[in-house]
């Protein structure tokens, strides 16, 4: 039989739990100081990456194979000493560092990934599949699986069933293609073997099983969306409208194939193949991944971009429309506009009703239908206020959870449900031009038409005028052209890259045409109303586009023409400096901010800044924690202060300064400065009061009922006051009576190195007085730009990266805040005295005008 040790040991190497080893307080802080050095190192790396490739000049793939190659190096050197300092009880980081180390890796060599789903649910995508699934499936499944948001259920055929698909069917070889694609490649070839080819078994059974599973999350007959998400899909740049969506596909194989099959052939479409080739990309290496999402009978859908594309931005642009959300992404509606603003609540800035005579509809059995808008319902909003402000705060919310503008499709379902189904980063030229405001010169000429129409991307172009008729005619489309149109399409990107500017009839700053012209930074004007009537095909031009209007003077103006030119390849659009870009999200952006958060853990890290971030809090954490273990077996001195505070140091590394053996140092011979600063703040004339406070009968009998449990909560156990100090470095324990007080501080030279922790439990007196002094300190401790949080009778604050003269003075603050409130809660008898008495503290008042309750005028303590 085992005996309890026995058992204790088994079930903790069941669990897998680490115990930890005990090690002398100079050893856990020479394991500190090991992450800080190493983390550090890796910042500035991170640091002159970043600085490099926000530069202004080129360089090659071998810069960042050598840079990355050191970044790692030292990375790998940050998470060892880690590990050792906590005993390895954080394993995931390591899988979630080999997850961003092989998107960086592949991004760079090429390197396939390690996973091989075939098919990924969107709700259980993790970290080791995340790579796979393509950009727009990424980003929707993180709206759901990390913001909570309302999305549709979803799987994905990945990256990895694509290759299988082409590889299965030998597309490139039966193509007739040999080594890497060129510009003959077979394209249509290639369309029709995808369109025709056989579905892998393992492929088919993939589907099949995810087909049964998303079956479940109907209420009736399941009818899906087929959507792509090709690798780079809404990142950097968004592929809008460039790769085939097959709409209310029944939830069958068979059904779900052909529809697959179609995606993935688009692909090798003339638009799709266009756009990549005018941003550098190789057709037959883009990966493709394809979206079953659960397909919303919607009530009315449209777009949200959460900053206005003209420029105001303190306002989000919303288009919407009866039905499917296919009449505004391809701007064949008049939709509905609001320009919303972006407080709380939103107020509906400007807005203007389209004639919405047509609507997209489910069809029965599948696909969809145009249908005709009821007289009655085609100048009535398509949203209430109501919905205009919920659609406002997702914008703002998802906005705020990718750190950029986004551009959002949305639909409400029958029961006014809003759900997300799809949200990319938003292209604002504004942002991106950079150019210095110019006065505009007089004009002699007289134009031909000026038009009150949406400014896409603002600039100034030259050319002959092409009215489109037919889209057919876009391949009679010559270089230099200004493309005019009845409507806006996304298919015009296959002559983005040599037409001059667009001009379009109708059309949104939401569709999917608006967001490809600003990534090609071509001047284009939607909604002019009649430029297709009223200009001439073949006329040469001069068209100028501000956020006003849309102005074409005839021939050429040299002096309007703006001199960068119309979609010149700037260098951010080279694809060699936009793999460098892509490069930055996998290790530049920190998300992991707030480590009193309860979601501050591996898995939230999604950059090897957040990596970084994490290793630094849980080191602090665990020296936190440590620091004390060993100094009972230890010689220590006592700290003479002009107060009681029975405070016992003992140095591990020039915190005293002539201590010699000597049983007892004055505050003179402490060299540690955080612990100086501390102390400076303790003594400080009038905060420590030596007059007993009276306790009420209530607090008594709480006194002595809690005596038996006021060491919770994490509070140290010894009875005496220790303080472990190096010359930059203090740990801090304190008890008095009740109260459980720790410390904690790093403070030298390097800011980023720089930190506070500070924690305070425990009272005499009841439950409610012993919250209001919380609230004290919490109040106190924000005016000085700690974050807090609050536990039972708990209080946890940090602070850090900031220099070492302000460490010094919250030090000091902090020091104050101790000795004041070891009496305090025997005094807060109503919620008013929280506040009376912070202003009090604040204001300097430490003394009797306190114990009396008046304020005093303020002054900095």
């Amino acid at each position: 039989m085992k005996n309890a040790a026995e058992w204790f040991t088994t079930i903790v190497r069941h669990l897998g739990i680490r115990p930890r080893r005990r090690v002398s307080p100079e050893a856990l802080f020479l394991q500190f100081r090991d992450v800080l050095n190493s983390t550090n190192r890796s910042l500035e790396i991170i640091t002159d990456i970043g600085d490099t490739l926000n530069g202004d000049y080129l360089f090659d793939v071998q810069y960042l194979r050598r840079s990355y190659g050191d970044l790692s190096a030292s990375l790998e050197r940050s998470l060892a000493s880690f590990e050792k300092l906590t005993s390895g009880r954080y394993p995931r980081l390591r899988t979630v560092h080999r997850s961003i180390d092989e998107n960086i890796r592949r991004a760079i060599d090429g390197a396939s990934p390690q996973r091989r789903d075939l098919v990924v649910f969107a709700g259980d995508l993790d970290d080791s599949s995340a790579n796979t699934v393509g950009g727009k499936a990424r980003n929707i499944a993180e709206l759901g699986n990390r913001l909570g948001l309302p999305v549709p259920a979803a799987f994905i055929i990945t990256t990895q069933a694509g290759g299988a698909y082409l590889r299965h069917n030998r597309i490139q070889e039966r193509a007739g293609l040999t080594g890497e694609a060129g510009d003959g490649m077979p394209y249509e070839e290639m369309q029709e073997l995808i369109l025709q080819g056989d579905m892998p078994a393992e492929l088919g059974r993939a589907i099949e099983r995810g087909l049964r599973r998303l079956r479940k999350s109907c209420d009736s007959d399941c009818y899906l969306a087929i959507r792509s998400s090709a690798g780079e899909e809404d990142g950097d740049l968004s592929f809008a409208g460039q790769f085939e969506t097959v709409l209310n596909v029944p939830a069958d194989i068979s059904a779900v194939g052909k529809a697959y099959r179609k995606v993935l052939a688009s692909l090798f479409a003339p638009g799709p193949v266009a756009y990549q080739r005018r941003f550098g990309y190789g057709t037959a290496d883009m990966p493709m991944a394809v979206i079953c999402m659960i397909m919303v009978d919607a009530a009315a859908s449209g777009v949200v971009y959460s900053r206005d594309p003209q420029g105001a931005k303190d306002s989000i642009v919303i288009n919407a429309a009866w039905g499917l959300g296919t009449s505004v992404v391809e701007g064949g509606a008049d939709a509905d506009y609001f320009r919303v603003s972006r407080g709380d609540p939103a107020r509906i800035l400007e807005q203007h009703i389209g004639a919405k005579a047509s609507l997209a509809v489910r069809a029965s059995g599948g696909g969809t239908a145009t249908l005709p808008v009821p007289v009655h319902a085609r100048t009535r909003p398509s949203l209430s206020p109501e919905q205009v402000a919920g659609i406002a705060g997702l914008a703002m919310q998802i906005e705020q959870h990718f750190r950029r503008p986004q551009d959002i499709e949305w639909a409400i379902d029958g029961s006014g449900k809003v759900l997300v189904l799809q949200a990319r980063p938003l292209r604002m030229p504004e942002s991106l031009l950079q150019r210095p405001a110019r006065p505009a010169p007089e004009v002699p000429e007289v134009p031909i038409a000026r038009r009150q129409g949406l400014s896409v991307h603002q600039g100034t172009a030259t050319g002959r005028v092409f009215i489109l008729r037919n889209p057919a005619d876009l391949a009679r489309v010559s270089r230099g052209d200004i493309l005019v149109a009845r409507h806006d399409a996304s298919q015009f990107v296959r002559v983005m890259a040599d037409v001059a500017a667009i001009i379009t009839d109708t059309g949104a700053l939401t569709s999917h045409m608006a967001s490809l012209c600003r990534e090609f930074r071509l001047p284009t004007a939607v909604n002019t109303g009649d430029m297709t009537r009223t200009l001439v095909h073949g006329q040469q031009v001069t068209v100028q586009i501000d956020e006003q209007a849309v102005t074409v003077y005839p021939g050429v103006v040299d002096h309007l023409l703006d001199r960068g030119g119309a979609g010149s390849r700037l260098m951010e659009d080279l694809a060699e400096y936009r793999k460098k870009r892509y490069l930055l999200r996998y290790i530049a952006p920190l998300n992991l901010v707030d480590p009193l958060r309860d979601d501050f853990t591996p898995k939230a890290c999604r950059t090897l800044h957040d990596i970084l971030r994490f290793i630094h809090e849980k080191s602090v954490a665990e020296l936190v924690d440590r620091t004390g273990e060993g100094w009972q077996s230890r010689r220590a001195v006592k700290l003479d202060l002009p107060i009681p505070a029975g405070i016992v140091l003992i140095d591990i590394g020039d915190g005293l300064e002539n201590a010699g053996s000597r049983e007892q140092v004055t505050a003179e011979q402490v060299a540690s400065v955080p612990l100086r600063a501390v102390i400076r703040g303790m003594v400080h004339p009038g905060v420590w009061r030596s007059e007993a406070v009276p306790l009420r009968a209530n607090d008594f009998m709480t006194s002595m009922l809690r005596a038996s449990d006021i060491v919770t909560d994490g509070a140290p156990r010894a009875s005496a006051s220790v303080a472990v100090v190096s010359r930059d470095y203090v740990n801090l324990s304190l008890k008095f009576g009740y109260h459980f007080i720790i410390l904690d501080c790093f403070c030298s030279e390097v800011a980023r190195n720089n930190h506070i922790y500070f924690r305070f439990a425990g009272g005499a007196t009841d439950i409610t007085k012993r919250s209001r002094r919380l609230q004290f300190i919490a109040g106190v401790l924000q005016e000085q730009g700690f974050s807090s949080k609050l536990k039972g009778d708990m209080i946890i604050a940090r602070l850090a990266n900031i220099g070492r003269e302000e460490m010094e003075a919250r030090l000091d603050v902090l020091g104050r805040l101790i000795s004041f409130t070891r009496q305090l809660d025997a005094m807060l008898h109503d919620d008013g005295a929280v506040e009376r008495h912070k202003n009090n503290f604040l204001n300097g008042a430490y003394g009797l005008p306190f114990l009396r309750g008046k304020q005093m005028p303020r002054k900095d303590p």
